[in-house]
């Protein structure tokens, strides 16, 4: 896809949207499956170091003598001298330095970044919340791609992802044309999605008032409120309810539902929206635990 932006945001009649996923670029694979980062290994070479020869003295002859004379391998005709001077010592030769080379010990091979495990597949349709009303259908293919960690991903008006590795998503639409979606994101450990859990639930926590702050800037009436609907162990939920302003949400009275599960190193956020300020077949919301029961059971799937 093009472009690389450091930042995606989904824009969708929900909280997320598949339509900004054109904004984002694959950096490594659009997985085909399994996450890759692509970062880059560093491998040191062995250095090597030599001593220095060092030069050997060269060796004193001795000169002038009848004896010395006598002893060359070339005769040569003898003259006597009055006294005889015994020959110099012989200097010693140094032996030669001896050539060494050592070898700086090898580091340790590069050790690859751990990788996200898979994120599972999507809910069937039918597991969806409200599913007996919307009757959900998918909506486009499952899109799924690798992500470096560096990228931080939107979540409508309130929230956004960062640390993430993988991320699929798969958008639905109802009978009555509302949407719904779900993003499952992968990070490379516990630790990292723990603290991406956090932010997103931070982030909808404070949703009534950043959707207010977005209503006075669009000149639309600030009604909106938030509540949250449940809590378990693994997951929350809320709902929103307000006059949507266009770009990340729809426009008009609408109804949003959110879902945030985590287990291990996936975070799972679902959502759905039902239009109108009292929507026929309204949706109850003390069915959100059950929800969030079966999201967090399909994060271990």
């Amino acid at each position: 896809m093009p472009g690389k932006p450091s930042t995606i945001r989904l824009a969708t009649a929900s909280l997320l949207t598949i339509a900004a996923l054109a904004a984002c670029g694959h950096d490594a694979d659009p997985r085909s499956a399994g996450p890759a980062a692509n970062p880059s290994s560093t491998t040191s070479a062995s250095s090597t170091s030599s001593a220095s020869s060092q030069g050997a003295p060269a060796a004193a002859t001795a000169t002038g003598t009848p004896t010395q004379a006598a002893a060359t391998a070339t005769a040569a005709p003898t003259t006597t001298s009055p006294a005889s001077h015994p020959a110099p010592p012989t200097a010693k030769v140094a032996p030669p330095a001896t050539h060494t080379t050592s070898t700086a010990p090898a580091p340790p091979p590069a050790q690859a970044p751990t990788q996200a495990p898979p994120p599972p597949a999507p809910v069937p349709p039918a597991s969806l919340p409200n599913a007996a009303v919307a009757a959900w259908q998918p909506m486009g293919a499952l899109v799924a791609m690798t992500l470096p960690p560096s990228r931080t991903v939107g979540l409508g008006e309130c929230a956004k992802v960062v640390g993430a590795t993988a991320w699929h998503e798969q958008g639905y639409i109802s009978a009555q044309k509302t949407p719904a979606q779900e993003d499952i994101f992968g990070f490379a450990d516990a630790a990292t999605a723990a603290q991406a859990y956090a932010a997103i639930a931070a982030g909808l926590n404070g949703c009534q008032q950043t959707s207010r702050d977005v209503q006075q800037g669009a000149g639309v009436p600030v009604d909106a409120t938030v509540a949250a609907t449940a809590t378990t162990a693994h997951g929350l939920a809320w709902s929103r309810t307000w006059t949507g302003v266009p770009g990340a949400s729809l426009g008009g009275a609408q109804i949003n539902h959110y879902y945030l599960v985590r287990h291990d190193t996936t975070i799972i956020i679902a959502a759905f929206t039902e239009l109108g300020a009292d929507p026929a077949h309204r949706y109850d919301t003390a069915g959100d635990s059950a929800v969030l029961t079966m999201l967090a059971d399909h994060s271990t799937s």
